[in-house]
């Protein structure tokens, strides 16, 4: 019994700093989005296609993957089966896209563009068990001068 007991017990000391260590990381991710984004919050984005322009245009793209830490992921088939949202698979998704589009961002930055049209986004989650998912977007950028 008393084995049964220390099992129990290191299992869950065990999947405590797991999952505190990967809500730090996760943590740390978006603060380094939300500094990164603000670097880069002079570049205009839109979904429209055509606007009438001068200026010659290249196509942008960016791709990311993110996986849910292992914590999370049993936390997300846990709530899975009881239904409802699925708050920590939310927040992969949600970081997904931030970091696709601030790379977006990046890419139209490096040329020297200040404005990306036509973008577009894609999600995929990949891996049988549902662990990753990746976001890939793309768009055409421009230099704006009004």
């Amino acid at each position: 019994m008393d084995g049964l007991i220390f099992q129990i017990a290191l299992f869950l000391i065990l999947f405590s700093v797991g999952w505190g260590f990967g809500r730090h990381i996760e943590q740390k991710h978006l603060r380094e989005l939300d500094e990164k984004e603000k670097q880069f919050a002079h570049i205009r984005v839109d979904t429209n296609r055509f606007e009438q322009t001068i200026a010659h245009g290249q196509m942008v793209s960016s791709n990311v993957v993110i996986s849910h830490d292992y914590f999370k992921y049993i936390l997300a088939n846990i709530q899975n089966f009881f239904g409802g949202r699925l708050t920590s698979y939310e927040s992969v998704v949600e970081r997904a896209r931030r970091e696709t589009m601030l790379r977006l961002k990046q890419e139209a930055d490096r040329i020297g563009a200040n404005h990306i049209m036509g973008v577009r986004m894609s999600t995929t989650e990949l891996g049988m068990q549902g662990g990753m998912v990746e976001v890939f977007a793309y768009g055409t950028a421009i230099v704006n001068h009004h």
